[in-house]
């Protein structure tokens, strides 16, 4: 059988070289072990595969005998997909949030899955939809925001009540019906959305919306709001769009430069001793002044209209130049859209039209446009112009960094973490330079980055140094003093030599704003992308090794398997002050959260007999 990189880049090719194309046999593909291998190798590293499902279970014993099993029951069509285990878990308001537990064996189906729909309707997605979708981002929109925006009057913020819970199953089946002619495929697309939840032991059938917690959720979503993207893209823009380059010249503007020559005609004329010439110079540098005031083009030319659209997921925004009528009108028919095309509803109460100097929310950021009359640049033809014009800004919204702070502080002030007390100090020491390493790349795009981070980081530092000063039951003046590294609170581990030592430091390499975004799709090569989709990784190379790490047995009929650790720290807390066993000594020395071995070691390791 074919590798499963060199399939999907098949079928990535041809997706690519014809949209309309038909495709078939795929389902066959879920009897080729190389997909599952492929799969495996890409989730096996996640922490939820060691919680059961509603099968009791999980990825621990993974292996080919496992694999083909599964396969068996896909070539006779009898695969079923369990129930997802559901839970809630809280969130910031106080409510609780449900979250699905699939069965690792069903996760496994969806990746495969996700894989082959991802090949095909990747090519097909519109470059302004950004969520889910490889090497794109909340960064890769906003910087579409930022690129294509200038100017924009008026935003609709697309608000869909419930999406992913609404998503309607006979309308995404007839969706994907429209590219793959595949009807074990789709039977299996359709098992999965239809495999219900389990809620304290009592089944529920799901009607609608995407499989909970499912790997392949996000990418059917995306192919379902395709269709928006595509009435927006190719009904709306060029319907109200006008062909006109740009808008007229503003009048008063004209009126004013007008005079500005007229004047600057008669100063050149006259001589520099000539009193008069001072005046007009005074009158042409009042006119200057006045005319910064208007902008060149003139802002209510309804003949220039511009519609623009970014999606991340199912959060969308539309910017419009034009007027706010046209703007409501767009916002009605796309509606109507997702009503009777997809069976969706807009929220009319979220959904807000807002005038773009005004701060609109989106990703997490404020945006809105620049305008300034007073900063200004001097070109190289020696004029001054303005150096905002119509430009959206990004900025971190102040109640943001507020929300976050709530964890690390109490009444104005920043307190300890009493969770993180029993663990030790490099490990306190990580946690907060994570916490602050991950919120300052998510904002690292705003003009205000600096400002609200510095803020963030008075608070948490102090709260990290209050953390280690209730562990060592020392002051706070103290522990600042012990356990200063580098300008910042760290801790330096001694190694004897060779061994370099460990260093452990709150992050300290300020927070300059950084609006690079690496261009994602930009290329338009017809080739298949196997580079995207090859190579396996470790794990799968020692598992196809047929060989027991521990024993050391390598009879190519023997049966290997996977054992699986959640988490190594867990593994060296638990043995932190007794000698461990030699499997342990051998997962810890190399740094791995799994073991290749066989049948018989793992059982004896289960029974604490190896």
């Amino acid at each position: 059988m074919q590798k499963a990189e060199t399939v999907l880049g098949i079928v990535e090719s041809k997706s690519k070289s014809d949209k309309h194309y038909k495709f078939d046999r795929l389902y066959r593909n879920l009897f080729n072990p190389d997909f599952y291998l492929q799969a495996y190798g890409k989730i096996y590293a996640k922490e939820g595969n060691m919680t059961k499902g509603t099968d009791e279970e999980t990825i621990d014993g993974f292996g080919m005998k496992k694999v083909n099993e599964v396969i068996e029951l896909m070539k006779n069509e009898q695969y079923h997909f369990k129930p997802v285990r559901r839970v809630y878990i809280p969130k910031r308001d106080g409510s609780k949030r449900p979250l699905g537990i699939p069965s690792f064996y069903d996760k496994l189906i969806q990746e495969i899955s996700r894989s082959i729909l991802e090949a095909i309707y990747e090519p097909k997605f519109s470059k302004s939809s950004h969520g889910f979708r490889p090497n794109r981002s909340c960064h890769t929109a906003l910087k579409q925001v930022k690129r294509e925006w200038t100017g924009i009057k008026w935003v609709i913020e697309g608000d869909i009540k419930g999406f992913f819970d609404n998503i309607n199953h006979e309308t995404l089946l007839n969706i994907l019906n429209e590219n793959i002619h595949d009807g074990r495929f789709l039977e299996l697309i359709k098992r999965m959305l239809e495999a219900g939840y389990m809620e304290d032991w009592v089944f529920q059938k799901t009607y609608s919306g995407t499989p909970q917690g499912g790997i392949i959720s996000p990418i059917l979503a995306n192919i379902y709001l395709n269709k928006l993207d595509e009435f927006v893209e190719n009904v709306l823009i060029p319907k109200y769009e006008t062909n006109k380059k740009k808008r007229k010249m503003n009048p008063i503007y004209n009126r004013i430069n007008g005079k500005m020559v007229r004047l600057s005609k008669k100063i050149d004329d006259l001589k520099s001793s000539d009193p008069i010439r001072q005046e007009l110079i005074n009158e042409y540098q009042l006119l200057e002044i006045e005319r910064r005031n208007h902008k060149v083009l003139d802002e209510m030319d309804s003949d220039f209209v511009r519609v623009k659209y970014v999606r991340y997921a199912d959060d969308f925004i539309i910017g419009v130049i034009g007027s706010k009528e046209l703007t409501e009108q767009i916002k009605r028919e796309v509606a109507e859209f997702l009503t009777t095309e997809l069976k969706l509803t807009l929220s009319e109460e979220k959904t807000l039209i807002t005038n773009f100097k005004n701060p609109v929310k989106f990703l997490g950021y404020e945006m809105y446009i620049h305008d300034s009359n007073t900063y200004l640049v001097k070109k190289s033809n020696g004029r001054i112009s303005r150096a905002v014009n119509g430009i959206p800004r990004l900025m971190v919204p102040r109640e943001a960094i507020t929300r976050k702070l709530e964890r690390f502080t109490r009444n104005g002030k920043a307190v300890h973490r009493k969770e993180l007390t029993n663990l030790d100090i490099a490990e306190i020491v990580s946690i907060y330079a994570s916490e602050v390493r991950g919120l300052y790349n998510y904002y690292r795009m705003a003009d205000n980055v600096a400002n609200q981070m510095n803020r963030f980081k008075h608070y948490h530092r102090t709260s990290l140094v209050k953390t280690i000063a209730v562990k060592m039951r020392k002051s706070v003046a103290k522990v600042r003093q012990k356990y200063e590294v580098d300008g910042t609170i760290g801790i330096v581990i001694k190694r004897k030599a060779p061994k370099d030592d460990l260093i452990y430091k709150y992050y300290n390499d300020g927070f300059s704003k950084n609006d690079y975004v690496g261009n994602a799709n930009d290329s338009d090569d017809q080739l298949p992308n196997v580079n995207k989709y090859s190579g396996r990784n470790g794990i799968v190379k020692r598992l196809m090794a047929n060989k027991c790490e521990i024993c050391e047995t390598d009879d190519t009929d023997e049966s290997y398997e996977v054992h699986h650790v959640r988490k190594l720290k867990d593994l060296k807390k638990k043995y932190k002050d007794k000698k461990p066993p030699f499997w342990v000594e051998m997962m810890i020395s190399r740094n791995r959260k799994t073991l290749v071995l066989c049948k018989s070691c793992h059982i004896k390791l289960h029974k604490n007999k190896l």
